[in-house]
């Protein structure tokens, strides 16, 4: 299966796990995703006409960068659609969180965030851990190195 592929079918999933969720945010991104093999095709009959490649990086880095929109999901359902991204990833395209667990332990060790990206990659994985029992101790790390990136 192509990384278009993977692609497609994790924005698919995505979009069909939040579809019911009562959130107009939610609701965007459901529609955002669902329709985004239609979405590939228009853009592959732009003008320059893309390559695989480059159709790939700008729906790979629209993954990436999902987390950023989930963060305007309101606080009651942020947690649900978090974790359905990441259920989504982990079916359709599972090399994604490894690439993206890479990054994340680059940050922690280096014990700074230095970028916007790597500050929307720990807020998501402060989502997924806000309602996992145990996790007190890496979340407060996590909000501390959030602080001090957002008092820069």
């Amino acid at each position: 299966m192509s990384k278009i592929e993977k692609l497609c079918d994790a924005y698919e999933k995505f979009g069909q796990a939040i579809a019911a969720i009562p959130d107009d945010e939610s609701k965007a991104l459901s529609r955002m995703c669902v329709g985004v093999r239609e979405f590939v095709s228009g853009a592959r009959e732009g003008t320059p006409k893309p390559t695989p490649s480059q159709v790939a990086a700008g729906l790979e880095q629209g993954w990436r960068e999902t987390p950023q929109s989930i963060q305007r999901v309101t606080q009651e359902w942020r947690t649900t659609v978090s974790k359905a991204w990441h259920d989504a990833t982990l079916l359709a395209y599972p090399e994604f969180l490894t690439n993206e667990q890479q990054r994340l332990q680059k940050v922690l060790e280096r014990g700074k965030i230095r970028t916007e990206a790597e500050f929307y990659r720990i807020r998501h994985e402060v989502d997924l851990l806000e309602g996992r029992p145990g996790a007190h101790d890496e979340l407060q790390h996590m909000y501390s190195l959030m602080d001090v990136y957002e008092k820069r």
